[in-house]
């Protein structure tokens, strides 16, 4: 009798799973965001910055040795210090478009802002507190799992980014990979949200990104960045029923 109540609970548990799967939105069509992000940059830095001269960047294309973060994600430059690292922030809204098979483009808008303490006045690099705008785009494959969720994920080299105001108006940057992306659709498929940085043992893990820009400076940097998402399409969920 028990054998036979543990198999019917057995078949009841991959019936609901199956269906699960079965059920799943396959998501499709255009969705409006918004949202901010805030990343922290370790450049690594050249010369004295307390003491002249102000120098160029001895490396353009090329990542200074000193950049980046150490294993415990702290900045390389951090001891011997003073640390280059600074921190800056945005917010962006755009259009996140599904195309309905596992493949999708991104386009938005940002403006952000660098606060002191910035790096300098002297040694490289140097720059003073700021604010700027951009436009930003790239393309992404996705998946949606039976349990409501959905990941995202940059590929790799579509990534573009065009300055229009600020210190670095006229420049453009890449980004080798945006972390992947993990969030939760609402019943009705009308509103998604997503937050960035891979999963792995229940928590999300800080990913180091580069971003490399037209004037030769090549820096490193850890974001979080979140994004609430709704559907542009009248009269439908944003789900491919």
């Amino acid at each position: 009798m028990q054998r036979v109540l543990l198999l019917s609970v057995s078949v009841v548990a991959m019936t609901w799973a199956a269906n699960a799967v079965a059920d799943s939105p396959n998501l499709k069509g255009a969705y409006g965001f918004t949202g901010t992000a805030a990343c922290l940059v370790a450049p690594g830095h050249v010369g004295d910055p307390n003491t002249p001269p102000a120098l160029p960047n001895p490396t353009p294309g090329v990542a200074l040795t000193n950049s980046g973060f150490d294993a415990n994600l702290h900045p390389k430059d951090i001891s011997p210090g003073p640390t280059a690292a600074f921190s800056h922030s945005n917010a962006v809204e755009g259009i996140r478009t599904f195309n309905g098979d596992g493949t999708g483009t991104v386009k938005g808008t940002s403006v952000g802002i660098t606060v002191r303490p910035t790096p300098g006045p002297n040694g490289y690099p140097h720059f003073p507190p700021g604010a700027g705008s951009a436009f930003f785009s790239y393309d992404f494959t996705y998946t949606v799992n039976g349990d409501g969720s959905w990941t995202a994920t940059m590929v790799p080299g579509s990534y573009t980014e065009t300055f229009v105001t600020g210190g670095r108006a006229g420049q453009t940057a890449t980004v080798n990979a945006i972390p992947q992306v993990t969030g939760l659709i609402s019943q009705d498929g009308k509103t998604l949200i997503l937050v960035a940085d891979p999963l792995s043992g229940g928590a999300f893990v800080p990913t180091v990104e580069t971003v490399t820009y037209s004037n030769g400076d090549v820096w490193p940097q850890i974001c979080h960045r979140s994004r609430v998402l709704i559907s542009l399409d009248k009269g439908k969920g944003g789900k491919d029923d």
